[in-house]
């Protein structure tokens, strides 16, 4: 018998942030600076329960309307790693959207700061990688304007 599993598609994205971990991890985890840095577009909410079993939704606003990204965090290590699920094109009340892929976010102390790597995996096909490689470059260039004081949007 020959057993064959589909390669996964995924994607990671580094950078270099100049701001002490704590500051960087407190960045990812309270939701009134998650609405200022994630993302390619304006966030109308973010609710967060960050604890492992605990659900986020981050309701944005594209020109061509409104739709959210929600998921699960499976893994909360302050101040060195978050895990979650992640359902693009979903909705704060449920429904799967465009389907379940995973996030890995690690934070290493560095020379003059914390690097940040961004682990997404298990996306349907390139393309939609691509689109989330993108958006992941985006909101860590906002992140890092916003934790050296500049006006991110």
């Amino acid at each position: 018998m020959n057993t064959q599993t589909a390669p996964t598609v995924s994607l990671q994205v580094k950078r270099l942030i100049k701001a002490p971990i704590a500051r960087v991890f407190a960045a990812w985890t309270t939701p009134d600076q998650v609405r200022l840095w994630l993302g390619c577009h304006m966030m109308a909410s973010a609710k967060m329960d960050v604890r492992v079993g605990g659900e986020y939704c981050f309701n944005m606003v594209k020109p061509q309307g409104e739709n959210a990204v929600r998921g699960v965090y499976r893994e909360v290590t302050p101040p060195k790693r978050l895990v979650f699920t992640w359902f693009a094109n979903a909705s704060c009340t449920g429904g799967e959207g465009a389907g379940e892929t995973l996030v890995t976010v690690d934070f290493t102390e560095a020379q003059g700061g914390t690097e940040v790597r961004i682990t997404h995996e298990r996306f349907p096909s390139t393309e939609a990688r691509d689109r989330h490689n993108e958006g992941w470059t985006l909101s860590l260039e906002h992140l890092e304007k916003l934790l050296a004081g500049v006006k991110v949007r």
